[in-house]
């Protein structure tokens, strides 16, 4: 007799998990990702420059735009977003992609410079810039961190 009161207040239980964790995860789900994650506009100036614009709509990032001076880009102009870590990019090298909790961090190879993407600063050549809506920032050949600190780890970029 007494087994049979169990089976009651085990599937209340079980239904109460059930509920929990569909809420614990529904929560998790719009923390991870109501930020939004980087937009990349990939393209190139009128001399062929390649040039990176970056927004990053939530923390009022906006045109924020890098171009490589001493290299070339003759590709289409290319807008990407950064919430899947299986994004490709048109030129350069993704060497670290944090895309758990939007926007993450991005860590790009451009041309020997390196670029780290995070919401409270950009990190250019290993030196820490505040972001400023609209600036056009000139990344020389001379100042890229490759040629700088010869044999970089990508460690350097990532701390791991």
């Amino acid at each position: 007799m007494q087994s049979e009161g169990i089976f009651k207040p085990l599937l209340i239980a079980f239904g109460v998990a059930l509920l929990g964790y569909g809420l614990m995860f529904g929560c998790d789900r719009h923390l991870r990702t109501h930020k939004g994650a980087w937009e990349l506009t990939f393209s190139m100036t009128a001399e062929g420059l390649p040039i990176l614009t970056i927004d990053q709509p939530y923390h009022r990032i906006r045109k924020v735009s890098l171009v490589i001076e001493g290299e070339q880009y003759q590709g289409p102009t290319k807008r990407l977003s950064f919430d899947d870590p299986s994004v490709s990019i048109p030129f350069g090298e993704i060497v670290f992609l944090d895309t758990t909790y939007l926007p993450g961090s991005i860590s790009l190879d451009l041309f020997g410079h390196l670029v780290d993407l995070m919401p409270h600063k950009i990190t250019i050549n290993l030196k820490a810039v505040p972001w400023k809506e609209g600036e056009l920032i000139r990344l020389r050949p001379e100042e890229a961190a490759s040629r700088l600190v010869p044999d970089l780890p990508a460690t350097a970029i990532t701390g791991e």
